[in-house]
């Protein structure tokens, strides 16, 4: 039986020679990491989606992977300083209805375009797991994760969200071994 988290941390941890090899020789602020978020650690803020911030029960800033524990898969990939990071996000149906009407509005692009096609796929699918391509954007007065403009948004194959993040991440040749690991992890093929 598949299990996202457990995928999702194989290909992390298949990908992470090739990211320790790349921070060593040529780029120091690549990283690719799983995070786990509760449905509370994700805000929206001025359209964009966000999840690090100072927890006042705990007296930490959270923003690492240690950080969190909740039923919410994501790879966050890292490449650049200030700008250049994705994050692949999976809603599972037993989250939809826990995420604030705020995160479900960037998530499903109802600021001021908002793709009407991609709401009633989001609405079709509420039985399904979906995955979310989130590229970061820094603006003058906030930033955060917006829906990727260069993909489709939302898809229901991990192996989808997985090549996205190769892509970001400049390992594209990585991609060969996505639907072995996939496989091995009770995936079967697309």
């Amino acid at each position: 039986m598949k299990n996202t988290k457990d995928t999702m941390k194989a290909f992390v941890d298949y990908a992470q020679p090739v990211i320790l090899e790349i921070k060593k020789r040529h780029n120091q602020f690549i990283k690719l990491d799983n995070y786990a978020f509760s449905p509370e650690d994700l805000y929206a803020k001025d359209g964009c989606i966000e999840y690090e911030v100072f927890d006042p029960k705990a007296d930490i800033h959270k923003y690492s992977p240690e950080h969190y524990d909740g039923p919410i898969n994501a790879i966050y990939a890292q490449w650049g300083e200030e700008t250049g990071a994705a994050l692949l996000l999976e809603i599972t149906p037993e989250v939809r209805g826990l995420l604030s009407q705020d995160v479900i509005d960037v998530l499903c692009d109802r600021g001021e375009e908002g793709d009407i096609e991609f709401i009633k796929s989001w609405d079709e699918l509420g039985d399904q797991t979906v995955y979310f391509f989130l590229d970061h954007h820094y603006y003058l007065y906030n930033s955060g994760f917006e829906l990727s403009n260069e993909d489709d948004q939302m898809h229901g194959y991990l192996g989808d969200g997985l090549t996205f993040l190769t892509r970001r991440l400049g390992i594209s040749y990585l991609n060969e071994s996505i639907d072995d690991l996939l496989y091995l992890h009770g995936w079967g093929f697309k």
